[in-house]
């Protein structure tokens, strides 16, 4: 269910982060003009896939994933030609997404006063590294400082005594996309009833601190720190943890009552001997240890496709400890539509929806990855220009 078509959505950012909450947004059924410039284009398109992953084609996974829905426009927004269409853009737009920092968009006139002497009712939506206000307002961040290493994700899940972990690729990014686009979506519904625009705002380093905040709150009412995820104790509860295979493949469990699942899982293991040698939550957790090691060397007699049909009818809570290889091949990920098929010139690529869903439907993607400014005239031919404007423009370098 497209419950944004209609919206009309204008990009103005680059790398990950803000454009990832325009390809939700697409996803929700906005039409997304994305604004490249027309030599250059987003520098996200630079990046050489054959890098991150050997043997890999030079197609853009980034922008595959990034790029579906948009409609990509290129304009030199510094050339003065172009300030005309730019306000013409402003003026038919719902939202504006933008991840240019105050001295950038003060010099283009891209400020929140500036759009909204334009377009009033516009929604201004801001993503940047570390907040609007205070000494770092204008350094440029990228997820893996301002939300990884800054927000204090690294130091959480590391180990103490071992260099920190790398972040996966725009792991912060995509956090942060999700919350500008609910911030966007209560923002249109702030307009909706006053008609008024406002200004939606969203750094990488808050995001970091919300996803970390059961971390942050036990750190400030304690005064001192949960531990690192790499020195986390043993549950002493032995239906919590991962499990491997015969095959090396594992389950993890997640059984956090153990009263209650206790007896439902011991049978359904074939061990009704441990329910009745522990029978108690005091027995459990006073042999933890040695619970977890019969467990551990009982899952290792079997594949895990055996004991998968085994865990499947019962109640217990479990998972496949999975890769992304794996996902595909999930009847959930099928059944739920979490993967989309993105058609391009080379093939179908997949890649991930967004996980918030209405009336049960999925998105589809109808427009993928366009290549930069592939759709200038289109859209300038929208705002009412004729092809001698278009054809003076693309004269001056002024547009793709």
């Amino acid at each position: 269910m497209q419950v944004l078509r209609g919206v009309r959505v204008l990009e103005i950012a680059e790398w990950g982060f803000v454009p990832s909450a325009a390809t939700i947004l697409g996803d929700w059924g906005a039409d997304v003009v994305k604004i490249e410039h027309p030599r250059q284009g987003d520098p996200i398109r630079g990046l050489v896939t054959a890098g991150l992953i050997p043997g890999a084609s030079g197609r853009n996974f980034f922008v595959e994933h990034l790029g579906r829905h948009k409609r990509s426009v290129g304009l030199d927004l510094a050339h003065p030609d172009v300030r005309a269409v730019l306000d013409r853009l402003l003026e038919r737009s719902d939202v504006l997404l933008t991840s240019f920092l105050d001295p950038a968009r003060a010099r283009l006139r891209l400020e929140y006063e500036d759009v909204r002497r334009i377009n009033p009712r516009i929604v201004y939506a801001r993503g940047h590294g570390q907040g609007r206000t205070g000494p770092d307002a204008n350094r440029g961040g990228y997820d893996g400082v301002a939300f990884w290493a800054r927000g204090g994700i690294a130091d959480r899940l590391g180990t103490p005594g071992r260099p920190p972990l790398q972040q996966r690729p725009a792991f912060g990014d995509f956090i942060g996309g999700l919350a500008i686009a609910g911030g966007v979506a209560a923002a249109l519904w702030h307009r909706e009833r006053t008609g008024e625009g406002i200004e939606v705002d969203v750094s990488l380093l808050g995001t970091a601190m919300w996803v970390l905040s059961p971390d942050i709150t036990a750190a400030l009412m304690y005064g001192r720190m949960l531990p690192q995820a790499g020195a986390m104790p043993s549950p002493p509860n032995p239906l919590v943890g991962t499990y491997f295979c015969a095959d090396d493949k594992g389950l993890v469990l997640m059984m956090l009552q153990s009263e209650r699942f206790w007896p439902l899982f011991a049978p359904t293991i074939g061990r009704p001997d441990l329910l009745e040698r522990y029978p108690s939550a005091d027995a459990r957790r006073d042999h933890a240890d040695t619970i977890r090691a019969d467990l551990t060397a009982h899952f290792r007699t079997r594949p895990r496709a055996d004991w998968i049909a085994l865990l499947a009818p019962s109640e217990c809570i479990w998972g496949p400890f999975q890769s992304p290889m794996d996902l595909p091949d999930d009847p959930q990920v099928a059944a739920n539509g979490y993967l989309l098929a993105s058609p391009t010139p080379e093939g179908t690529v997949h890649v991930c929806a967004n996980p918030v869903q209405f009336g049960g439907s999925f998105p589809v993607i109808d427009r993928p990855a366009q290549e930069s400014g592939a759709q200038t005239e289109e859209v300038l031919l929208e705002l009412g220009l004729g092809w001698d404007e278009i054809a003076t423009l693309k004269a001056a370098a002024a547009i793709a």
